[in-house]
């Protein structure tokens, strides 16, 4: 289990294998992901199994045309060529900008499993150029397994661990519109994570769910909510059947945001243990928070997946490479 790597798949109310069109980027694991103007790029990750050797591999495929099941397929392009490509794993990302169309990295781990690098980068979709972007106040520790969120101009980084002094994080920092951080931790944060998922409700809160703790996945019985309008931290108990614990999963919401799909995921109950189910369903309009049974037919059902992504695309869930 968790010993090979993926390549693309698809989710919809079917799941299938795709294959790639001219460009053929290699299976990797840990990379970013982001969907903008009908493109969906992939960003760096580890090629091997023993995840030793980062990339700076920077591609994107074309949502705008329609694609099937058959081999050859999807239309890859590559944009490797370009200058100041991040080599990182398990960073985190996020769409920013004015106009949602900045692709910016936060953290994650860089070339020989260092940390000395640049805290962010950020690509311009239009121009075509990365950048480092030069930050000011008090600057974040780098770190892995953050999921940093984007809400009216600022940007909120949670958690993360180093796995250099072994460090989990539990601070809470946000980057204003003039590029300074400012630390805006509370006593009743949660305990620090990573590996856990985020998004930005319709109300403004941002919702922590899941994630590694101290070597240990965090139940999914229990929601985390910071109100980014009040500067609040508040938990929910959820109902419904928990899913099992896990971290290094992926959530996305649906095109209503009342509902977050989760997949994949690793549980620390025995070595390489797949979180299960693999697929669920959390619904966000019931006070409490509801996990409710997700019935998934088709005829490829995409393995438990470990380090991948997952993008709303349209109508699809699409999840991209990973371990399993």
């Amino acid at each position: 289990m968790m010993e090979k790597l993926s390549y693309i798949l698809l989710l919809i109310l079917q799941l299938f294998t795709v294959f790639a069109y001219s460009y053929s980027p290699n299976p990797r694991s840990g990379h970013l992901s982001a969907f903008i103007n009908n493109k969906l790029y992939f960003i760096s990750g580890s090629t091997t199994l023993d995840r030793a050797v980062i990339s700076n591999d920077f591609f994107y495929i074309d949502c705008s045309m329609n694609f099937n099941s058959s081999i050859n397929s999807i239309p890859y392009t590559s944009l490797s060529n370009l200058n100041g490509i991040p080599s990182i794993d398990v960073a985190g990302s996020s769409i920013v900008g004015p106009y949602n169309d900045i692709i910016l990295t936060f953290g994650g781990i860089g070339l020989n499993n260092s940390y000395g690098y640049q805290l962010i980068y950020t690509f311009d979709t239009k121009s075509l150029t990365w950048n480092s972007l030069s930050t000011y106040g008090i600057l974040p520790p780098i770190r892995k397994g953050v999921r940093p969120v984007f809400s009216y101009g600022r940007l909120y980084a949670f958690g993360g661990f180093n796995n250099i002094n072994g460090t989990p994080y539990n601070s809470l920092d946000m980057l204003d519109i003039g590029f300074n951080w400012s630390n805006i931790t509370l006593s009743n944060a949660p305990s620090g994570r990573d590996g856990y998922v985020s998004a930005l409700l319709s109300n403004g809160n941002i919702l922590y769910l899941g994630g590694y703790i101290s070597g240990q996945t965090a139940g999914l019985d229990i929601v985390y909510l910071y109100d980014t309008n009040n500067n609040l931290w508040q938990n929910m108990s959820t109902a419904g059947t928990t899913p099992e614990s896990r971290g290094y999963f992926t959530s996305v919401l649906n095109l209503k945001k009342n509902r977050l799909i989760i997949y994949g995921g690793e549980s620390t109950q025995g070595y390489n243990h797949p979180a299960s189910p693999t697929l669920a369903v959390l619904d966000l309009s019931s006070n409490p928070f509801t996990w409710i049974s997700q019935n998934v037919s088709g005829d490829f059902i995409p393995p438990p997946l470990l380090l991948h992504t997952a993008n709303v695309v349209h109508n699809y869930m699409i999840l991209a490479y990973g371990m399993y």
